[in-house]
């Protein structure tokens, strides 16, 4: 079998030894011949520098690379142009200082490969003076690739002052290629995030962005068409070795890892995903692993009334892929960048902008997000969350109050009180409410937060198949959490909060929470 090309994103390594490569010059030949200067956002560790990587070689002219592929008899390979191929998984950049001296080596490394003494003395003029003297020695028009372009401002956003310095820095950076037109030939630029006040997007008024264009929604990913063509040896040893049959193991495969989508009708999965599963032959959340910003965790323990929008039923964006701005986070452009959410249907109309409705794609990702809310909250290890979430369920099933009490304590014991002693109440309570949703979420309930009732506002319906938990929170600093708790009961009662689900196997669940502590009641619906 050929080798599974984990970890590996560059195109020649690939090809010269032998390592899968899901043919994706198609696409590429398109978007070629229909432009010349793109912007593609996708999330971490979904194939964006093997795609940067195969431009690279394409222009380059480097023909046998490509034997046996789509593009191999289409493309004129009698043009080789220079590239400018900035990676900045190369670039230090955790000062302003740093980051304009890396890129000035940068620059200065990319003449000395092709023999081009610089003569301007600062950065940008030098980057300038690199495309057009590149222009003029070689007689062809010059490529640049910017892989990762955002990668400086989103891991430097922990201090927002070097996240807006970098940002400044690459944004007159960036505005050299504008004025480098007439020398250059293409440009396509990868990252994450779509920067608003980042001049790449707004110099360059031709630019096309291709985020969310149906044409392009399969240039990076793996179609369900392309895992069983390009992995059937894999999935047939992985079938065998269950004693599965291929059908089944391919369901569950699809439930684990597919689903994302950039136009609501395609569905992919993520590469570093399907390659951890063939290799380590076993399911997992391998990708949140390498691909989860700690950003987003910073955010929701920072926000975490911004996080109850994961419980709603229906979650949407409205026109195009959204703009990212430092001085005001959108809490969901930011899930839906860094692959959290995924467009699941999108709806167009004649004179309207599109419309999209978002939704968590996958087994792997939906464990992950909540687990990773449910650590950062709690700061509980995974394996001791894997425990708990067993011993809420069987509680639940079992109406154990005494089990659901002993699960309770065990995940608040860890949060720290000088964490807490310094957030608002309010802060304080949304942190209890979105750890507990989280909780359930992952037990495999879909949790509704903050219904609207008709006589007022219910906070959680919990539904599983044919069981539905109809639950109230307290929180006080003062007040018994015994009685709140029994309040609760008698609240979800008096209201009527459970008579929508009586075709239903209803629990009622009222829960208190207090500093670092909560209370439980537990109880099956007496019809």
């Amino acid at each position: 079998m050929r080798k599974l090309p984990l970890g590996i994103s560059t195109f020649s390594k690939i090809i010269e030894n032998d390592y899968i490569y899901v043919d994706k010059t198609q696409t590429i030949y398109e978007m070629v011949n229909s432009g010349e200067i793109y912007f593609l956002s996708r999330p971490r560790r979904f194939g964006k520098s093997l795609l940067v990587s195969t431009l690279k070689e394409l222009f380059s002219g480097n023909k046998e690379l490509f034997k046996g592929l789509y593009i191999y008899n289409k493309w004129n390979w009698r043009e080789k142009h220079p590239v400018i191929h900035l990676d900045f998984g190369d670039i230090a950049y955790k000062t302003p200082e740093r980051l304009e001296i890396s890129l000035e080596d940068f620059v200065i490394k990319i003449a000395d490969k092709f023999n081009i003494i610089l003569k301007s003395k600062f950065l940008n003029p030098k980057f300038s003076e690199l495309i057009e003297k590149l222009h003029d020695k070689t007689g062809e028009k010059v490529v640049v690739l910017v892989d990762e372009y955002d990668m400086a401002i989103i891991d430097s956003m922990k201090d927002m002052s070097i996240a807006k310095q970098n940002r400044d820095i690459l944004s007159d950076f960036y505005k050299v290629l504008k004025a480098s037109d007439e020398y250059l030939r293409f440009i396509f630029l990868t990252g994450v995030s779509k920067f608003s006040k980042t001049s790449i997007f707004s110099g360059l008024n031709n630019l096309t962005d291709i985020t969310l264009n149906s044409k392009y929604s399969m240039i990076c990913g793996y179609s369900q068409e392309e895992l069983e063509k390009y992995f059937k040896d894999y999935i047939d040893e992985f079938a065998e070795s269950y004693d599965v049959s291929m059908g089944i193991l391919l369901s569950h495969i699809r439930k684990w890892y597919n689903g994302y989508s950039w136009n609501g009708e395609n569905r992919l999965y993520n590469p570093y995903s399907i390659l951890s599963l063939f290799i380590n032959g076993k399911f997992g959340n391998y990708w949140y692993e390498t691909g989860t910003p700690s950003l987003l965790m910073d955010y929701i323990e920072n926000n975490p009334l911004d996080a109850s929008v994961l419980f709603k039923e229906n979650i949407a964006i409205e026109g195009g892929f959204p703009n990212f701005d430092l001085e005001d986070i959108d809490f969901i452009a930011l899930l839906l960048q860094t692959g959290y959410l995924t467009i699941q249907s999108e709806k167009i109309m004649v004179g309207e902008l599109p419309s999209y409705e978002l939704a968590i794609p996958n087994r792997e990702v939906h464990a992950s997000l909540f687990t990773s809310i449910i650590k950062k909250i709690s700061k509980r290890k995974s394996n001791h969350i894997n425990t708990l979430e067993k011993k809420i369920s069987q509680a639940i099933a079992t109406f154990d109050n005494k089990l659901l009490q002993d699960a309770l304590d065990a995940l608040l014991a860890n949060i720290p009180s000088v964490i807490y002693g310094k957030i608002k109440k309010d802060i304080r309570e949304a942190n209890y409410h979105i750890l507990f949703l989280a909780m359930l979420s992952l037990m495999g309930f879909f949790a509704i937060g903050e219904l609207s009732h008709s006589k007022r506002t219910l906070d959680i319906v919990i539904k599983k198949d044919n069981l539905v938990i109809v639950c109230e929170l307290k929180y006080s600093l003062d007040k018994p959490l015994d009685d709140l708790a029994s309040k609760a009961i008698e609240q979800i009662k008096k209201h009527g909060y459970y008579k929508p689900y009586l075709n239903y196997d209803v629990v009622l669940l009222g829960i208190a929470f207090g500093d670092r502590e909560a209370k439980s009641l537990l109880e099956p619906l007496k019809r």
